[in-house]
């Protein structure tokens, strides 16, 4: 049975797609919170066929009384394109992307005194047979019962977990493509908020990396953006990626914006553009009078001009 797994995008995973590791925690809500905290939040890991990976995760007991947590590992893909996943019992689970069973942990249960915390090992064993490209499993604290998982691996309620994302070397597919790039077609102000929408229908994860080039109606240069990349899963999951375009000065333009971006380990090219106004109100409001003004001049000279012409004939 899938459990499903509701997400806040990075970013997994960063599935940010994956973001920098940070302190989760997890809490029941009742009068002796049962809070835990597991750290990192994920890890991005690579390995040749037949190859083994140990690492470790520190687990943290916050609450005031003992407790013992179960130990659990689950398959999880993409959900939504804002970075979520779903948990995916192995039974279920798709072979070309599993990773659960090639997880071993070193306890299967854990119990820690109050403010306790200790390290929990696990071991990646890769078989001489696997697939390359990517490979997805979450290392789960089980608090009894069913909870909520964002893309950094962070749980609320009665699960917590890391995420796990492991390349297996090999023949890996690459093969990404922007489904959409986009901008406000009209602001009265920075910030400028560029929405990319990427796919990727290769066998591996991948984080475009790169930067937004912004040129004004003239070509000139006006900024550069770096790119906010986010993990994107495979097997034609979609993912939204924002990038702020933060500007103290005036802005008064049609502008148009380009990306500049690679992906992968082969940084194959990812590129789009979008055209769009930054014009403030007030002068644009100020801009037309002035050209209403400057037209009631012309007017007016040019009836002068035949005024005088017909008195000298």
């Amino acid at each position: 049975m899938k459990k499903t797994i509701s997400v806040m995008l990075g970013v997994i995973l960063s599935v940010a797609l994956v973001s920098a590791p940070k302190l989760l925690k997890a809490a029941d809500g009742g009068p002796e919170s049962r809070g835990i905290t597991v750290v990192p939040p994920n890890f991005e890991l690579y390995a040749n066929p037949g190859e083994g990976i140990t690492e470790k995760l520190r687990v943290k007991n916050e609450s005031s009384v003992q407790s013992t947590f179960q130990i659990v590992v689950e398959d999880f893909k993409a959900q939504g394109e804002d970075g979520g996943v779903e948990l995916v019992d192995k039974e279920q689970s798709n072979s070309t992307f599993s990773l659960a069973k090639w997880i071993e942990p070193d306890v299967k249960t854990l119990t820690l005194g109050p403010g306790e915390e200790k390290a929990l090992n696990f071991r990646v064993n890769v078989p001489k047979d696997a697939e390359p490209g990517g490979h997805y499993a979450s290392i789960l604290v089980s608090m009894g019962g069913d909870g909520n998982l964002n893309t950094s691996g962070a749980s609320v309620a009665s699960r917590i977990g890391s995420l796990v994302l492991l390349r297996v070397s090999g023949n890996v597919k690459e093969e990404t493509t922007v489904e959409s790039f986009t901008a406000p077609k009209y602001s009265e102000k920075a910030p400028v908020n560029f929405g990319l929408r990427v796919k990727n229908a290769g066998n591996n994860h991948v984080r475009p990396k790169g930067t937004i080039v912004i040129t004004d109606i003239f070509g000139r240069k006006v900024a550069e953006v770096p790119l906010n990349g986010l993990n994107v899963l495979p097997n034609n999951t979609i993912r939204k990626m924002d990038t702020e375009w933060k500007h103290d000065g005036l802005l008064a333009n049609r502008y148009t914006a380009t990306l500049v971006a690679t992906y992968g380990q082969q940084n194959k090219p990812l590129s789009a553009s979008v055209s769009f106004i930054v014009f403030p109100k007030p002068l644009a409001a100020a801009t037309a009078v002035g050209i209403v003004v400057l037209g009631l001049v012309v007017v007016k000279r040019d009836k002068v001009k035949k005024i005088l012409h017909n008195l000298t004939k």
